[in-house]
């Protein structure tokens, strides 16, 4: 083998970084343990070594530092107020231990400040000290192709595209949950099973919370080939709620959810299509709720990448408050920005229809945008805030027609630790927003983050 020879094959198997997952405990430094690997500035805090003849006792460290601007004019389609603008800052810093191959310890803190908003502070904005996860992990086995986790304390959960269980990034505080989960990964399968009470955010109290709301379930993927980018999910939800809210009224709430997902890419074509069936009681109806999605798109090979796209939604409402049977959907713990950045709408009660475009403007920049136009799937039921609140009543008499969304973002990885982001949103209201009093929204906001 010649010298050119070996630096190819050096250059070839050598491991890349992780990308940074909003879950950091996601993300494996393990490779680092060959100092020739380590050729970051930051390297050295991704992995320390704890004992001179064993690379699996190592820990890890990191964090981020994130600035945000928001503002909006009409926030709540206006009927919140004329205006809002705000500063948001976000502090996280994490200690990753790893006693050996089978148990590994995890903490993160963090910290979340708002100021000069014109309207009331929200939860899921201001936490000056939190603890955001601290869990231990028991690995009773784990090799090339078959690992088991058990997991116990406070984690966060993302499950398959996000539609009803993520991370709630663009906030400052994410979703939390204390409680247990089972991860499994077995040749092409990867399964996880938990049981937990999600974490009220509440900003005098370090460790906030417990809520007396129950979260369970069983989500279930299988992979079609080795390189995970086609898959077919299988999962059920289960939730109990003592004060669950709808335009029919409030009440104790025994929920499941029933879905499945297909995704994947070939060739230039990607699709991610989605299906859930809800059962269950609320008060003394029977629930009968359903979604159906699609996401679809097609990247041409040309210069800049443009991808073409168009995203599809149903979410089922209630149709009759009185006939013994609640049909709102309920999105759970669904992403943040589902519709887009300005996060005007939950998923509830709602069809729409968004035809998009994306680019690589460069190899760092890259731009997208399209037009969302949203009608209420039930003229008896309203539309809701993502908190799950009410955001405009039910009337039955208004048209269906709720608005268009024009949205446009730009996303710039300056390097490796530093990325910023810029959107614009202009919801055009539509004459049901209009019957309530409500008026058009202007939404822009700009986020710069360093990570490590």
């Amino acid at each position: 083998m010649t010298l050119a020879d070996d630096m190819t094959t050096t250059a070839e198997t050598q491991p890349g970084p992780p990308p940074y997952q909003m879950l950091r405990f996601d993300e494996n430094y393990s490779y680092l343990a060959n100092p020739a690997y380590r050729t970051d500035l930051l390297d050295p805090l991704k992995y320390i070594p704890l004992l001179p003849n064993d690379s699996s006792w190592y820990l890890t460290l990191g964090g981020e530092l994130r600035e945000r601007f928001e503002g909006t004019s009409n926030p709540d389609f206006g009927l919140a107020g004329s205006h809002d603008a705000y500063w948001l800052q976000r502090i996280m810093v994490y200690g990753d231990l790893h006693l050996g191959e089978h148990l590994r310890l995890f903490a993160e803190g963090i910290s979340g400040l708002q100021e000069y908003e014109t309207l009331p502070r929200s939860p899921v904005q201001y936490d000056p000290l939190g603890l955001q996860f601290a869990f231990v992990d028991f690995i009773p086995y784990s090799t090339k192709d078959n690992e088991l986790t058990l997991r116990a304390g406070r984690f966060g959960l993302s499950l398959g595209s996000g539609r009803l269980v993520a991370t709630r990034a663009a906030p400052n505080i994410p979703f939390k949950f204390d409680g247990f989960e089972v991860l499994n990964t077995s040749g092409l399968w990867e399964t996880t099973a938990f049981f937990t009470r999600p974490v009220k955010d509440a900003p005098d109290l370090f460790n906030s919370d417990i809520t007396t709301t129950r979260f369970w379930g069983v989500y279930s993927t299988r992979f079609f080939d080795e390189q995970h980018k086609q898959g077919l999910d299988l999962y059920y939800l289960g939730i109990a709620n003592e004060h669950s809210v709808y335009a029919s009224g409030a009440g104790n709430e025994l929920r499941h959810s029933f879905g499945t997902r297909l995704f994947g890419e070939k060739d230039q074509w990607d699709w991610n299509a989605e299906a859930v069936v809800q059962t269950g009681t609320f008060g003394n109806d029977s629930i009968l709720a359903w979604t159906t999605s699609l996401d679809s798109g097609y990247t041409f090979e040309e210069a800049m990448q443009p991808r073409l796209g168009l995203k599809i939604d149903v979410t089922s409402g209630d149709k009759n408050s009185g006939n013994g049977q609640q049909g709102t959907f309920d999105a759970l713990y669904f992403k943040s920005g589902y519709f887009n950045d300005a996060s005007l709408l939950r998923p509830e009660n709602i069809i729409d229809v968004h035809p998009n475009l994306g680019a690589n403007l460069t190899k760092t920049l890259s731009v997208n945008g399209g037009a969302d136009a949203f009608w209420r799937f039930s003229k008896s039921d309203a539309i809701y805030n993502p908190a799950g609140m009410i955001a405009v009543p039910a009337l039955s008499n208004a048209s269906s027609y709720v608005g268009t969304a024009l949205d446009v973002n730009f996303a710039w990885q300056i390097q490796r630790h530093v990325s910023l982001g810029l959107s614009y949103v202009h919801f055009f209201s539509g004459s049901y927003i209009h019957a309530a009093g409500g008026s058009d929204v202007n939404y822009l906001s700009a986020t710069l983050s360093f990570v490590f």
